[in-house]
């Protein structure tokens, strides 16, 4: 007989033990195969999300400014966009609109909503509508929504409470070409209403119903409205701001798009760039006869100030040409300091230029006027007339700083002295923009109105009276000689510096040139102009923000997790995979038990030991293979059971935010699941095979399964002292605990927990060895009880090992309540509220005035309000909660005052820093001053403070402070370094930059949308509702901040709750395995069980004997655990902490305290099957 037939015959003889042993091997690789097809689950579940959300879109591009929907046509109808894509489609989209629904208990608002505009025009499903990018007809509106309609997604029908038929009002951001934070930018009335749109449909949010330009696995709330309304209400008619794209691919999958640059051709007007030609000549046209007094072309910004990438390209492409850089500014004023008494000129235009070939000024006896000094300026005839000022006097230019602050224009002034007199010439008649300047006597090269670029409503109007400017004009400086002048001159400079002084006083981050002024010569065209600059723009790579963005590829590899679900989960259930390969080991070593006569009938016959071993091992692989396999099966609802307590509000759904999960699995996981579970089963049952081999065949032969050993009637004392020092180490960390908080103190606690149950553990195998030797009669009360404990002294070493089983397992359980977080002062930073607007805010909301405007209660019922304002450059959510993987995590700018707010020692709340990068004393007071006041140098990284969680664990930056990383923004990479990392706070999920360095980053960003506020608990609710009124229209939403910290905390509590629910199933799979230790136990004690029926024991006493040991192991060893947890969690919890679930906990070891005595009362069962006469025979 073959070594496999007999292991083979021994299988099925011996078919319940197998059976045992297969069922722990199954449970082993049920988890093990569960938490890979979990990862697979939640991967998939986020891919088919993706591709859900996305339809048909392959590529998106999205800009800040608008242009023509021809550019779209252009693009479809380019031979190498349609070699590769299928369609392409013009949309408006605004990812932060507001919409508010008026109700009986007020209104109702919704902020951040993603509003997409499509043409009505168009069928649901035709070429040129949003919806036709969406396979699923079901999934598609019935209609797409004309004037004054609206089609909801059900995520903002059931956040508004709307319903159809319902009107609701939509908020936008209006066009705004100037930068805000620039003087001239507007800073109010920059949303558009529009009002009484009627709820027509309400789709399910799901397919293209939950479009979305971020990775995330929560619900958008999304709006989809009429193109040709917005275009209208916008004042945007015939154009778009985004193009999406659909390539040809197989569906289902991302396409490869190609580089769509190369088709897309926008125009400089697509681009916010303007070229005009500007010409004048005496008498009026071009002739032989004519002057020529200046005759260039302008290319200028709509913003007005011209790009740096813009002007740079420019030089680049007519270098050699005579081109130069234009920068007029506004002068508030401009008076004589020579000449006191002289009325100042207000409101005057002072343009930087430098002379050339093409501009020479001349003075007013017909000389060059050489290039100003660094604080000189020339000033025209009328200007100094005017002023009564001649050369060598001195003027004081008093002008707006070129960048705001909080929206307010602050005034600066500069000394300079007059260097020459330009002449100007009067116009014959008053300057119209639609006309030519005509000129009665020759005109000069000063009388040039093109010099100050176009700002819509300042430099287009015919009077002074109808400017629309954002400042204050003071209408008391203003004479009729003004009047007069900006009716004959309009924009024509009065005064004129170098272009060095001129970006010295007026540069900024948005540029330091407002136009770049080419020569005109024969031959060269506007168009030829136009080509030549956008073909150096294409080499240099500006795009201007027209980058298309393979959004779905993108999101696809975001997908792929930024948490591993599949290891999260095999840690989470170390415990049930430990007990059940103990499980495996245990039933495997009882089945060798109950046969052992038959092994030792073996080796008697001859059989080497090395042979037995190998019929064993053969049997266990065996068993191993077919376990394994049914474990796989098995694992699949275990999978599925996990999946369903993630989705489960009840059980775990804070963990992924939002049920969205469904099955998937790959052929990959049940490979390694099944691989792994023969593995680690087959390794553990040949160790199992390696422990017998010390057993004598003769003690085999009788049934025996272990070597005999003489009681130690001595111990040594090595275990006492272990246990001693042990408990000081403890009392050393619990003292050392208090001094620390947070986590570091939870782990303190804990580890001083773990300290003390091994002393307790040391102190009962000491104990367990004095008694195995000890053997005096038994007498007195509960005598039972006694020989039960005796019983468990007769093998010290596995009883104390099974307690210890029990007691590390119900520690850990218990112990981790004590990272279970509640919201702290140091978490919040003490600000009791925080804010964030859709849109930005400009305005100073410390400003007594705002807070004296606001609908709330009236400023002498709010406390003092002290708000910290914060730019935003928006991105992907970087939180531990959002399952994707962030590839552009959102960024703050941090304001000084802010980072000065911490300098007072007086101030106790206060964020915690993990680690920082703080050397100076000033730094390591306040280790917000790592940020510094100043922007970093080119080519250095970054300075950035980020959420500790955040770095490790979503951006998976591991190595600390100093550590540099790089993510792309606006198309151009940037690095970062670690300066600061900050424990869990509610600035999670940040990357926090200095103002500096941020307004340096995002030129073109203005205004502020997250603000932290520090004001009083008692009138939390009526500053929060005063700030939601004031700020409606920009979609400001004010929470509490230990609301959204107690949010942010729900992840981890709900992991360790997840542990925890784990381990106590991993804790009562190791009672069965205490069951299986008693049984054992049994079967090593037929003998002495057969003397005791002999003795007169009844056989049910003999099971209360081994029933009473096994729950005095079991009752120790959840002793031992807790009475260690409970170290480890108290302090910490009177601290305020840990929130230690004690009911919940309490339920669990109940649990746990019930299966075990059950599980012990089917192990006693087996002494009511002894046969006294082998018994008895066995004891010979």
């Amino acid at each position: 007989m073959t070594l496999l037939r007999l292991a083979f015959r021994a299988l099925v003889y011996h078919w319940r033990a197998s059976a045992a042993v297969g069922s722990g091997v199954a449970a082993a690789t049920a988890v093990l195969t569960g938490a890979l097809l979990v990862g697979d689950s939640v991967r998939g579940s986020l891919r088919h999300l993706t591709l859900d959300r996305l339809g048909r879109i392959d590529a998106l591009l999205l800009v800040d400014r608008f242009f023509r929907e021809q550019l779209v046509t252009d693009l479809a109808s380019a031979p190498a966009f349609s070699q590769h894509c299928e369609r392409a489609v013009g949309v408006m989209l605004f990812p932060q609109a507001t919409i508010e629904q008026p109700g009986a208990n007020g209104v109702t608002r919704a902020a951040n909503v993603l509003v997409v505009a499509s043409p009505s025009s168009q069928e649901v499903a035709g070429e040129g509508s949003f919806w036709s990018f969406e396979e699923d007809a079901a999934l598609r509106p019935s209609r797409c929504p004309d004037r004054d309609e609206i089609i909801l997604n059900q995520t903002l029908a059931d956040e508004l409470q709307a319903d159809v038929g319902d009107r609701v009002t939509l908020r936008l951001p209006k066009a705004a070409d100037i930068p805000a934070d620039s003087p001239l930018g507007e800073k109010a009335d920059r949303i558009r209403s529009f009002p009484r749109l009627r709820v027509i449909e309400i789709v399910p949010a799901a397919g293209l119903g939950q479009f979305s330009l971020t990775p995330t696995q929560t619900l958008p709330a999304n709006a989809y409205v009429s193109l040709e309304q917005l275009q209208s209400g916008l004042d945007q008619p015939g154009r778009v701001n985004s193009i999406l794209v659909a390539a040809r691919a197989a569906p289902g999958a991302a396409a490869a798009t190609p580089d769509l640059a190369s088709a897309l051709r926008p125009t400089l007007d697509d681009l916010g760039l303007t070229l005009s030609h500007v010409r004048l000549y005496h008498p009026d046209l071009p002739s032989e006869q004519a002057e020529r007094i200046y005759d260039y072309f302008s290319l200028s910004s709509q913003s007005m100030i011209l790009p740096p990438a813009v002007e740079a390209a420019a030089h680049r492409a007519f270098a050699g040409s005579g081109g130069q850089s234009v920068f007029t500014y506004l002068a508030n004023r401009l008076e004589s300091v020579s000449q006191p008494e002289a009325v100042p000129l207000p409101y005057s235009m002072i343009t930087a230029l430098d002379p050339s070939d093409d501009f020479q000024l001349l003075s007013v006896d017909g000389q060059h006027i050489a290039p100003p000094g660094p604080d000189e300026v020339v000033l025209t005839d009328w200007a100094a007339d005017d002023l009564g000022v001649a050369p060598g006097d001195l003027v004081r230019l008093t002008y707006f700083e070129p960048e705001t602050t909080h929206g307010a224009a602050v005034e600066a002034q500069q000394l300079l002295t007059v260097q020459a007199i330009a002449p100007l010439t009067r116009p014959a008649e008053p300057y119209l923009p639609s006309r030519r300047l005509q000129f009665t006597e020759c005109p000069t090269i000063a009388n040039d109105p093109a010099l100050t670029p176009v700002v819509k409503g300042f430099t287009d109007q015919q009077s002074i009276d109808d400017w629309e400017v954002p400042f204050t004009i003071d209408y008391r400086l203003i004479r009729s000689q003004d009047d007069a002048y900006w009716e004959n001159y309009a924009t024509t400079p009065k005064a004129y510096v170098s272009l060095a002084t001129g970006r010295r006083l007026w540069g900024s981050r948005f540029g330091a040139a407002t136009s770049y002024r080419l020569p005109a010569r024969a031959g060269l065209t506007a168009d030829a102009i136009e080509r030549q600059l956008l073909s150096q723009l294409a080499h240099d790579g500006v795009t201007l923000g027209f980058e298309f963005q393979p959004i779905k590829a993108r999101q696809l590899a975001a997908s792929s997790g930024n948490t591993p679900f599949d290891m999260l989960f095999l840690s989470l259930s170390f415990f049930i995979i430990v007990a059940a390969l103990l499980l495996v080991a245990l039933l495997f070593r009882l089945g060798f038990d109950q046969r052992a006569a038959q092994v030792g009938l073996l080796l008697a016959l001859g059989w080497s030991v090395r042979r037995v071993r190998r019929v064993l091992v053969a049997e266990g692989l065996a068993v191993a293979a077919a376990g394994s396999a049914l474990g796989v099966l098995i694992g699949l609802g275990y999978a599925g059971l996990i999946l369903a307590g993630l989705q489960s509000k009840s059980w775990w759904l804070g963990a992924i935010s939002a049920p969205f999960l469904t099955f998937h699995w790959t052929a990959r996981s049940l490979l390694i699941g099944y691989t792994a579970g023969v593995l680690a089963t087959g390794l553990t049952i040949f160790w199992s095979v390696l422990q017998t081999r010390r057993v004598p065949a003769r003690r085999l032969l009788s049934g025996q399964v272990t070597v005999a050993s003489p009681g130690t009637a001595r111990q040594g004392r090595a275990p006492v002292f272990a246990a001693a020092a042990l408990v000081v180490v403890a009392a050393v960390l619990a003292g050392a605990a208090s001094s620390l908080a947070g986590q570091q103190q939870a782990g303190a606690f804990v580890g001083a927990g773990a300290a003390l149950l091994t002393a307790m553990l040391l102190g009962i195998w000491h104990a367990l060895r004095s008694g195995s030797g000890h053997r005096a009669a038994i007498s007195g009360r509960f005598p039972l009880l006694k020989l039960a404990a005796r019983s468990a002294a007769r093998n010290p070493g596995r009883s104390t090992l099974t307690i210890g089983l029990i007691a590390t397992a119900s520690f850990l359980i218990v112990a981790m309540s004590a990272f279970q977080l509640e919201p702290t002062e140091t978490g919040t930073g003490g600000f009791e509220l925080v804010a964030e607007s859709s849109q930005p805010i400009f305005e100073d909301l410390n400003a007594e005035v705002d807070w004296q405007t606001m609908t709330g209660p009236p400023t002498g019922q709010l406390p003092a309000v002290r708000v910290y304002s914060f730019r935003v450059r928006p991105g992907d959510d970087a939180s531990c909660g959002n399952l994707y993987r962030s590839n552009q995590p959102r960024i703050l700018g941090v304001p000084q005052d802010f980072v000065s707010a911490f300098d007072s020692p007086r101030r106790a709340a206060r964020f915690r820093f993990s680690k920082s990068a703080a050397h100076t004393a000033r730094e390591q007071a306040n280790p917000w001053h790592i940020l510094s006041d100043r922007p970093t140098p080119p080519g250095e990284p970054i300075p950035a403070v980020i959420d500790q969680e955040t770095a490790i664990y979503s951006l998976k930056l591991y190595r600390g402070i100093g550590e540099r990383f790089t993510f792309t923004y606006d198309g151009r990479p940037v690095e970062f370094r670690v300066a600061g990392l900050l424990s869990l706070s509610i600035l999670h999920g940040n990357l926090l930059i200095s103002d500096a360095d941020f307004r340096q980053l995002f030129p073109a960003i203005s205004g502020h949308r997250y603000f932290l506020i520090d004001t009083q608990t008692r009138a939390l609710r009526d500053t929060a509702q005063a700030l939601e009124d004031r700020w409606s229209d920009e979609g400001c939403d004010a929470t509490e901040s230990r609301s959204i910290l107690a949010s942010l905390m729900t992840l981890q509590n709900t992991y360790l709750r997840t542990f925890q629910s784990l381990g106590a199933l991993g804790l009562l799979l190791g009672t069965f395995g205490l069951a299986a230790v008693q049984l054992r136990s049994v079967l090593e004690r037929r003998g002495e069980m057969g003397l005791l029926r002999a003795a007169g024991f009844r056989r049910r006493r003999l099971a209360q004997l081994v029933l009473l040991e096994n729950i005095l192991l079991l009752l120790a060893g959840l002793a031992a655990g807790v009475a260690a947890a409970l170290l480890a969690v108290i302090p910490h919890m009177f601290g305020g902490g840990a929130a230690v679930p004690f009911r919940g906990l309490g339920a669990m070891l109940l649990i746990v305290l019930i299966v075990g005595i059950i599980a012990g009362a089917w192990a006693a069962r087996a002494t009511l099957r002894v046969p006294l006469l082998a018994a008895l025979r066995e004891e010979r």
